[in-house]
């Protein structure tokens, strides 16, 4: 399979595959699974992904990804256990104890990761924890083989050199994963995505999301609007039908007709919005003209019943214990010198630990000396102003529709920021083209706001476009969180040298740590480093040392896990509520993300749906903020932050204001 194929392995809807490795099991013949799990293993031990002293995941927390049977991957366990290439170590886990000997050079960055191949995982690793106390994966073979995984690696089971990359981790506690094969691995859902739902939604199965026919899918792009979808609710272009709100139940063919959703009684200290409720104060021009600067600063300070602004993740489970516990450990260990300045590149514990993640999760083979430890995203652009500049570019393309905010930190930074459409495929390449740009900022995992995902012969032309001299700035938007697709690996996995990777803790664990990692092409790191140095000496060295932890207990991981379940309960709310308040409306970008983008049929302006919304107590983005050039109007609706009942109301106060301006 092409290094750029788009991975599409589903069973029943919900995706088949693991970010582990970018593995998923599309086109393995029945009998060759244990061999062809086995083979791409021994691959990333060979090429390092999989360093000496890194640990496999459980069993069965792999195969419930994977959707096999643990006996596969049990299988494939024992062979490279037999090989010597691991072993298991009781409480620690199955350790890679040596990588073999080979006579040719390991795979380029990206041959072994197709966007097909690397595929997806069903939802969410890790904690590579346990998998019950006292309980082993394959059995506890009395000679050494597979063993258990009950707590994360410490620093007695590290061997070679880079054993210093998971020092001092003795205490994590592993997660108990739940065995069975009806058993979502992402949150506790009983049932596969796509079998059950009151909605009868369906996938467009050519954008990555759940199985659709061709009948099943809209002729227009990712945002569109026909006379034949105005009866319902389209999710990606499919009809939906409205339902109570929370996760789906009953059988496809028992929904109802069309009928409006009462949302949840409102909590006790909010009233309910009337026609009468007046705008929230200091906000008139909130919404009017072109935004500014501060809009979004001036939107977080109104107040509101519920907010729907996109970008939050749900924070109310933030690991607070598990951030507690690795902050304590990190204190306990940490000299006094360790207080000092640190390296503005970033901590080097927490490069190592960025590097490592970056190979498990995105498919991103990178040295820790090429990370450089960020303030995030916005950082991370601003440290790429002066630098490009430099270099002779004087104009970032961007999505059309893309985010507001990225294009107002790259024309602070004095570049251009010409338009390019964004189709059901992804961003129009001939459109990028005639801009003339030598540089694109894009989206590709998950784009903002539509939430296409690239495909894999977009994929290819931007990749010819790159070599033919174009920088891709990646922003990898989103690409932990989804529920009814593979993962794709990072561009950055394909041609390392033409792509400036960013990513982020922001939507991992919370904004407010602001950290992040830029990984760039060898000619920029110098200046990236200067420019990081002279703009504030580094990130502070005690949070990267906390994060660092988490990612090398499998905290972090097992942290995805759980929010990644309650994300997509979420996201269900609120497509059943909008299928009953907004009839007509169309729903993009179900499969992924924190977010939904919809648009509606009505011509009132989203500007003004959008202002109505505030006066009824909802905050949230109207579409043409993130547009250029004209657009369907719309609304881009944050789920992850607010429970299944707050979604209702919130989504029935839209309906309202909506009908108060038509």
């Amino acid at each position: 399979m092409s290094g750029v194929d788009e991975g599409r392995d589903t069973v029943n809807g919900a995706a088949r595959g693991s970010d582990f490795l970018q593995l998923a099991v599309a086109d393995v013949p029945a009998g060759g699974k244990a061999e062809w799990l086995a083979g791409r293993l021994r691959a990333a031990i060979a090429d390092g992904r999989l360093p000496v002293g890194g640990r496999l995941p459980p069993t069965r927390v792999l195969a419930a990804e994977l959707r096999v049977s643990r006996g596969v991957v049990t299988e494939a366990y024992r062979r490279l256990a037999e090989d010597g290439q691991v072993t298991g170590r009781r409480r620690a886990g199955t350790v890679v104890v040596a990588a073999p000997f080979t006579h040719t050079a390991p795979p380029r960055p990206g041959a072994e990761f197709g966007v097909g191949d690397a595929g997806g995982h069903a939802d969410g690793l890790r904690g590579w924890g346990a998998d019950g106390p006292g309980e082993d994966d394959a059995g506890r073979h009395a000679d050494g083989g597979v063993g258990g995984h009950a707590n994360p690696l410490g620093t007695g089971g590290t061997d070679g050199p880079r054993a210093q990359c998971v020092e001092g981790h003795a205490e994590g506690s592993g997660a108990g994963d739940i065995d069975g094969a009806a058993v979502d691995a992402a949150g506790g859902h009983p049932d596969p995505p796509g079998t059950n739902g009151a909605d009868g939604l369906r996938y467009d199965g050519t954008r990555g999301d759940r199985p659709g026919g061709a009948a099943d899918r809209c002729p227009a792009g990712p945002i569109h609007d026909t006379p034949a979808h105005r009866s319902a609710v389209l999710v990606d272009g499919v009809p939906a039908r409205p339902g109570p709100p929370g996760p789906f139940h009953g059988a496809p063919g028992q929904q109802g007709p069309a009928r409006p959703i009462h949302s949840a009684p409102a909590p006790r200290s909010h009233a309910r919005p009337s026609r009468t409720t007046p705008a929230a104060p200091n906000t008139a021009g909130l919404f009017g003209g072109a935004p500014g600067g501060g809009v979004f600063d001036a939107l977080r300070a109104a107040p509101a019943v519920v907010d729907f602004t996109p970008g939050r993740p749900d924070l109310t489970v933030f690991p607070r214990a598990a951030w507690l516990r690795a902050e304590r450990a990190v204190l306990a260990e940490s000299a006094a010198h360790h207080l000092g300045y640190g390296d503005p590149r970033g901590a080097p514990r927490l490069r190592r630990a960025v590097a490592d993640w970056l190979a498990r999760m995105r498919g991103v083979r990178v040295d820790p000396e090429c990370v450089l430890i960020v303030a995030g995203t916005a950082q991370a652009l601003t440290l790429l102003h002066p630098v490009l500049r430099a270099d002779g570019v004087d104009a970032v393309a961007v999505e059309d529709p893309g985010s507001l905010g990225a294009r107002q930190h790259l024309a602070h930074g004095g570049l251009a920021t010409p338009p390019v459409p964004v189709d059901e495929d992804g961003v129009r390449v001939d459109a990028l083209r005639a801009t003339g740009a030598r540089a694109v900022l894009l989206t590709p995992a998950h784009q903002f706001p539509t939430g296409v995902v690239t495909t894999g012969e977009r994929r290819r032309e931007l990749l010819e476009w790159a070599r033919a001299g174009g920088l891709i700035l990646e922003d990898d938007y989103d690409a932990e969180h989804r529920y009814d697709r593979p993962p794709v690996p990072a561009l950055r996995a394909l041609l390392a040298d033409r792509v400036c990777y960013m990513g982020s803790a922001s939507k991992l664990l919370a904004p407010a740590l602001r950290i992040g990692w830029l990984v760039a092409p060898a000619r920029y790191r110098s200046a990236l480093v200067d420019a990081k140095r002279f703009n504030d000496l580094g990130n502070a060295v005690l949070p990267q040392l906390v994060l660092a932890r988490l990612m090398e207990s499998g905290e972090l991981e097992r942290h995805l896990r759980l929010v990644r379940g309650r994300h997509r309960r979420r996201r269900d709310a609120m497509i059943a509520a909008l299928a009953g308040q907004l009839p007509g409306a169309v729903v993009h970008g179900a499969a992924a993300g924190l977010h939904l983008t919809v648009t509606y049929p009505d011509d009132v302006p989203d500007t003004e749906f959008a202002a109505a919304a505030l006066a009824y107590g909802v905050k949230c983005h109207p579409l043409s903020w993130h547009r250029q050039s004209p657009g369907p109007p719309g609304l881009v609706l944050g789920y992850a932050a607010g429970s299944p009942g707050v979604i209702a109301d919130g989504v029935a106060r839209l309906g309202s204001a909506l009908r108060s301006l038509s």
